[in-house]
């Protein structure tokens, strides 16, 4: 299912990455051409990836180094129908391959094509237990599976570093667990900017719930 998201405005302070220069940008190409591959990554290991299925398996020890591992040192190898062998490592869901590479790739940064104007909600609350994830990791994904709210916003009213929050919405966005709002929400933006102009850390933050309280009803 493609993503529908809607960037209200652009943001050209904000620090971002282009996946087509990580493991992530090989994983989705193989993802949308459907194709069985096997990835090779000298030094590192390989993963073999059956779009198909939905599946990959990797005898991968680090995913951390793999996945930070620049794209022209990836090698890919069409598999044809073939199956890989139990020394490939266990099964394992092709999204979290995709929100492993995407939040290794990110290093605090928002994947290229994504705005912290988005309008973000979480169709449904990844497995935190299989993925890596930041220490607020479990507050973004709850208050994002409850309510659509921009990327801007909810590192404001959690009070986490806005770098968390691009790694975790990148990792989700490519993961496909991520969608947007059918109303975009400019006013509550242009209140929140506002906002956050006051000089008091304590009011800007009542003042930021109170906004979201507003926000949650729509």
């Amino acid at each position: 299912m493609a993503h529908e998201f809607t960037s209200i405005a652009a943001d050209e302070n904000t620090p971002t990455f282009i996946a087509a220069d990580y493991l992530l940008g090989v994983v989705q190409r193989i993802v949308a051409s459907r194709e069985n591959s096997r990835v090779i990554i000298q030094g590192f290991g390989e993963i073999a990836i059956l779009p198909g299925r939905q599946e990959y398996y990797t005898n991968a020890q680090n995913l951390t180094e793999l996945c930070s591992v620049p794209s022209p040192q990836v090698e890919v190898q069409r598999m044809g129908e073939a199956t890989p062998s139990n020394s490939s490592g266990s099964v394992r869901n092709i999204n979290e391959l995709l929100w492993t590479a995407a939040f290794y790739a990110s290093q605090g940064r928002l994947i290229e094509g994504r705005s912290k104007y988005d309008v973000v909600q979480f169709r449904n609350w990844p497995n935190l237990t299989r993925l890596p994830v930041t220490s607020n990791a479990a507050r973004i994904c709850a208050l994002l599976t409850r309510h659509p709210t921009t990327i801007m916003l909810l590192h404001r009213v959690l009070g986490i570093d806005k770098e968390e929050v691009y790694q975790i919405y990148s990792a989700a966005y490519c993961a496909g667990i991520a969608n947007t709002s059918k109303r975009a929400l400019e006013s509550a933006i242009s209140e929140a900017e506002a906002v956050s102009a006051q000089p008091e850390p304590a009011q800007e933050r009542s003042l930021f719930r109170s906004l979201f309280s507003k926000i949650s009803g729509l």
